[in-house]
């Protein structure tokens, strides 16, 4: 009987009704006797029903209630199926919104949040406790949330997009503060009358940073590609200028002795000639003042070699996906070199590099550039205190098995304030076109990411900051 039940469920709502039909024309029959003191027997009911024709009528009511319970049972069976089905295909859509990689978040037309699928909680930070109800602009800075309610209400009263439709990369606004790229594309809905928006919104700050990383590797290899090429069209004619220097001052050396000797072989009446030519053509002067001129000329000539081997050794970098072997100090020194121009006015530069560091294991092209990022930054933070000139100092050692090398400046310091937003991708204090927010932000996903390092930094405001860079000496 209960497996019949269960294969059959609206039997059951049929047989309930039944059963309860019955009550009428038994409990009419058992009232009946009662009234005329006859006793229960199948004679006086059969008695009851001849004279009571009527009583057969209601009989009936149990076939009528059992088939009524039967059209309820089937009925309420098929509205089960539909709620199961309907419950079925919620929990479908539930997890693939949950399970989607895309954040995907639902707002009224007025902008409250009514859905905010498990991406989005992650890309955000938020709850969905926390942030149903709340109105959408909590997730946008500031300079793009004063425009959203435009947009809405453009919509809501013309029924003409302006951007809702496209997909477009904008900024959004994580819980904790942090802004990021995203990709986001939103479409209007219309249920039951009321108009709705679901939007799909994609965190792009990995591949922004890799499209920043590759433009400035193909910036870095373009650069090296220029610095060699530069480099090996200057080195011949620097190398005939400085040996046809060296040249000129043995032969100024030579006449110098010359005219020694032959003062010296003159009789005084011709010594008296000489003397008198000397002084005419100021000879004296000439060659006191040419060896000086000649050496000037040799140390411009050997500075100018310098910057060369320093661009050969920057541009000696090829483009490789595995690591290489570089002079560490060699590196730092060429990036020295390179940016004098921006710092020779503005700061001196100190070195103390330990001598038991030398060739170490790196991807050099990415290094060289968190070098030259952070140089420059010391720069822009001595300029920035506007204290006279200031001092960079960097320092190598050993830490166990790890290389340290510290950046140093005595410039303005980073405020407490900012300190933890400064590895942020665009997030930048300098003036418009001077920082573009991406330097440190590189830097710091080349060393920690790709080098497994460490960078970070101490500072205070108004007095410096050292940038400490830690690279593991073993793969």
């Amino acid at each position: 009987m209960l497996n019949f039940l269960l294969r059959f469920p609206f039997c059951l709502p049929t047989l309930l009704a039944a059963l309860f039909g019955l009550l009428f024309p038994v409990s009419t029959v058992l009232f009946m006797l009662y009234h005329e003191d006859l006793s229960l027997s199948w004679d006086n009911i059969i008695g009851l029903h001849v004279i009571h024709f009527d009583l057969f009528i209601l009989w009936t009511a149990p076939l009528v209630l059992a088939a009524f319970g039967s059209l309820i049972g089937k009925t309420t069976q098929a509205l089960k199926e539909k709620m199961d089905t309907l419950q079925s295909q919620t929990l479908q859509l539930n997890s693939i919104l949950d399970t989607a990689a895309s954040g995907i978040i639902s707002i009224d037309a007025h902008g409250s949040i009514i859905k905010f699928n498990r991406a989005a909680e992650q890309i955000f930070g938020y709850k969905p406790d926390e942030i149903i109800g709340q109105n959408i602009k909590c997730l946008m800075p500031q300079a793009i949330s004063v425009e959203h309610d435009g947009y809405l209400e453009n919509y809501r009263t013309t029924g003409k997009p302006r951007i809702i439709g496209q997909r477009r990369e904008v900024e959004a606004l994580r819980k904790n503060g942090q802004t990021f790229p995203a990709l986001l594309r939103v479409n209007p809905m219309l249920i039951d009358g009321e108009t709705f928006f679901s939007g799909v919104i994609d965190d792009i700050s990995e591949t922004k940073t890799l499209q920043i990383q590759l433009d400035q590797a193909q910036k870095m290899e373009a650069i090296g590609q220029l610095a060699s090429g530069v480099a090996h069209e200057i080195n011949t004619p620097v190398q005939f200028i400085g040996d046809n220097l060296s040249a000129l001052a043995d032969n100024i050396r030579d006449i110098v002795a010359y005219q020694a000797a032959v003062t010296e072989l003159a009789d005084p009446q011709f010594q008296q000639q000489l003397s008198a030519l000397t002084e005419q053509y100021d000879l004296d002067f000439i060659l006191d003042d040419s060896p000086k001129a000649i050496n000037q000329a040799l140390d411009g000539v050997k500075r100018v070699a310098e910057i060369i081997k320093a661009m050969k050794t920057f541009s000696h970098v090829e483009a490789s996906l595995s690591k290489q072997t570089i002079n560490l100090h060699e590196a730092l020194n060429s990036a020295l070199t390179i940016t004098r121009n921006s710092y020779k006015y503005t700061a001196s530069v100190e070195t103390d590099f330990a001598k038991d560091i030398g060739n170490i294991s790196c991807y050099a092209n990415e290094l060289n550039q968190v070098f030259l990022n952070l140089i420059v930054n010391a720069v822009h933070a001595i300029e920035e205190k506007q204290a006279g000139l200031g001092l960079i100092r960097i320092v190598t050692r050993k830490l166990g098995d790890m290389v340290e090398i510290l950046i140093q400046d005595n410039g303005a310091g980073i405020p407490k304030d900012i300190q933890e937003k400064v590895f942020n991708l665009f997030f930048t204090t300098k003036e418009v076109g001077k920082g573009t927010g991406q330097g440190l932000s590189l830097s710091h996903t080349i060393v920690v990411e790709k080098h497994r390092g460490k960078l970070f930094f101490e500072s205070s405001a108004g007095v410096g900051t050292t940038f400490h860079i830690q690279l593991p000496l073993t793969d």
